[in-house]
């Protein structure tokens, strides 16, 4: 049985299907015998303005698995676990083992959490209890699965490309993985999600990894290892890197496969240092592109925000809209964690030496903080010896931010009692000086055997009755910060009673006479009755709603002209006089950056000169300045800020 779903309204998002198309509706499997529960599932679905799909339903196991092997591409497969021909976890074991790439969310008769958590545990993606969950449960399950499933497709394709698959082995549980694109390079077709035979087969290239585990001394090493094989009747080359970690008390170990075969001939001397630099740019890559992909809606749903709480809206309509606002500013802060500690990691951190006021920076650093301390109720205590310089000669930023990472994490972990920030003078000389900065606290605690690790990336503290929100990466960046500057970091901590984190920096001493004037912000503003002609090249629909909406309310005169490309922008400034140009980086037929030479190069008269700045979500874009070199005087970031934007049209348009 199939039935469809339409949900949709003017103002919502369009459907889009596993692969990211538009055109296409989702569809999602429902594999449930009873009448009245599939029923109540329609129900539900109907009611949510989120999420529109088909659904096809089918009521015995048999008839889902054979759905499963056609030709349609399920979103998602809501699973019942109690069928007429499968009963209990079999059910689920049986799907992931044919179909291991596919979301499942397993629905329960029971309100038992472990059950729910050993699903998880099997490789349901989610657990929902029957007669326990509502629309917005279901939609959010099901409309998370569909966007993992894009983002699964978009990192399969990315692997094709790259021709590196990955793979993961736990040695206690006897479970081996590999990604499709790892089974191509082996010369395997299919498998299931368990291939733990394939690991122990010495015939296998995977045999290696089981071979490394087997044979290594220290779990904690890494495995990196190139391997003489043939497939069909040609000699292949792969390389296989890997590395373990304890996670919870539970070995494992994860990498990645690489087929170097068309590198390896004539490339031998070569290889190891040609492979090295090619996995560190994938990975810049890879994450730059994550970073725009995130910043670009989220460019929407900020700029949107912002509109909506400017409005008359009630109080429970302001406090929804807050809270859309403050959960996605969390969220670009994820995207910028994950960017710093990429540039940190490559080495391509620039660290500047300026004199500045040391006490100045920790009163400023309280009172950033404050608002968090006063909310959870906690005392500040701070120690400055009385031989501390007021001056010294460093890298103000960078020390700001570890201090506010360590500061910051120290506050979320303690419910009551102090945090602390204590200086020492370690040693110095006539002309520069060694600081030891701890913080303290008396939070949660660390357990004794996880203190060594809670500066690794991603690495999250874990309770059993608390989640903590976070990305695992503030100690990363602050450890890669401190030991790039010469210094060391550490932490002891008492499981219950509190942690010390501390680090050791080395400052030049400071004086007047080295200590450059702050310089002055202009104020940049323009009469709200002044008329203005902007151009703005923007490919994406709703962020040229966002900025049209933000710049016609802040400036009522203005005369806004939206383009799709760069080829069109070109066309507006030959045709027509603006006083500045928005240009967006990433556009189809031209991007900004070709339409800014062009402009630069090719037009003539007064919009030759006229000032372009390059509007993008390439977070970037603020270090490398590369937007000079095509000929543009500035950027806006995404997602903007709208005093910033409105600064900088105050700024140029006047020009």
């Amino acid at each position: 049985m199939q039935f469809t779903l339409d949900t949709s309204n003017p103002m919502a998002p369009s459907a889009s299907d596993a692969s990211g198309s538009s055109s296409v509706m989702p569809t999602i499997l429902l594999i449930e015998d009873n009448m009245a529960d599939a029923k109540i599932v329609e129900i539900l679905l109907e009611e949510t303005e989120n999420i529109n799909c088909r659904i096809d339903h089918q009521m015995t196991l048999g008839q889902g698995l054979e759905a499963l092997d056609g030709d349609v591409e399920y979103a998602a497969v809501l699973l019942d676990m109690n069928l007429p021909d499968s009963r209990g976890f079999e059910t689920l074991t049986r799907v992931l083992e044919k179909f291991p790439d596919d979301n499942v969310i397993l629905l329960t008769g029971t309100k038992d959490r472990e059950i729910g958590f050993k699903a998880v545990e099997l490789g349901a993606q989610d657990y929902l209890v029957k007669g326990e969950f509502d629309s917005d449960e279901l939609a959010k399950s099901l409309r998370f699965s569909i966007e993992r499933k894009k983002v699964i497709n978009r990192l399969a394709q990315m692997q094709r490309l790259a021709q590196t698959g990955n793979w993961e082995f736990r040695p206690g549980d006897k479970y081996f993985f590999a990604s499709p694109e790892a089974l191509r390079i082996v010369g395997l077709t299919s498998g299931g999600k368990n291939l733990f035979e394939e690991l122990e087969n010495p015939n296998s290239p995977f045999h290696a990894i089981y071979d490394w585990y087997a044979c290594q001394t220290n779990e904690a090493c890494a495995f990196d290892k190139e391997i003489g094989f043939e497939l069909n009747g040609e000699k292949r080359f792969i390389l296989i890197e890997g590395s373990c970690s304890d996670d919870q008390g539970r070995m494992c170990c994860q990498g990645i496969i690489q087929d170097i075969t068309d590198r390896r001939v004539g490339e031998e001397l070569r290889k190891a240092h040609e492979l090295s630099q090619r996995s560190a740019k994938m990975k810049e890559q890879f994450v730059a592109s994550i970073s725009h992909e995130m910043r670009t809606p989220m460019n929407a749903i900020l700029g949107m925000s912002n509109i909506l709480i400017q409005m008359d809206l009630e109080k429970e309509q302001h406090g929804l809209v807050s809270s859309i606002k403050q959960s996605s500013e969390i969220l670009l802060g994820v995207v910028n964690d994950i960017l710093e500690i990429s540039t940190l990691q490559n080495g391509k951190i620039v660290f500047e030496n300026t004199t500045f006021d040391i006490k100045e920076l920790i009163d400023n650093l309280f009172d950033v903080m404050q608002y968090k301390l006063e909310e959870k109720d906690l005392l500040f205590e701070r120690t400055i010896p009385e031989n501390l310089p007021s001056l010294l000669i460093g890298d103000k930023l960078r020390l700001n931010q570890v201090l506010y990472n360590l500061v910051g994490n120290s506050i979320k972990f303690t419910d009551k009692g102090a945090v602390g920030l204590h200086l020492e003078v370690f040693e110095t000389t006539s002309t520069d000086i060694n600081l030891k900065f701890s913080v303290s606290d008396t939070g949660i605690g660390i357990p004794e055997d996880k203190v060594d690790t809670v500066f690794g990336s991603f690495t999250r503290v874990r309770t059993k009755d608390r989640i903590f929100e976070g990305t695992g990466l503030g100690l990363s960046i602050a450890k890669n910060i401190v030991q790039q500057l010469g210094g060391e970091i550490g932490a002891t901590s008492v499981l219950g009673e509190g942690s010390v984190f501390t680090f050791t920096m080395r400052f030049g001493i400071g004086s007047a006479e080295t200590a450059a004037a702050p310089p002055t912000e202009r104020s940049y503003e323009i009469d709200a009755n002044r008329p203005i002609r902007l151009l703005l090249a923007e490919d994406h629909k709703m962020n040229q709603l966002v900025a049209r909406k933000t710049i016609e309310r802040a400036y009522p005169n203005i005369e806004l002209t939206i383009v799709d490309n760069g080829q069109l922008a070109v066309e507006a400034l030959q045709a027509n006089i603006y006083d500045m140009v928005l240009m967006d980086i990433q556009m189809p037929i031209m991007d900004g950056y070709e339409a800014a030479v062009y402009v630069r190069e090719h037009v003539t008269g007064p919009m030759n000169t006229v000032p372009i700045l390059a509007m993008t979500a390439h977070a970037h874009i603020s270090k490398d300045k590369q937007y000079l070199q095509y000929g543009m005087q500035d950027f806006v970031l995404k997602p903007f800020d709208p005093k910033q934007l409105f600064s900088k049209i105050a700024q140029y348009a006047q020009a």
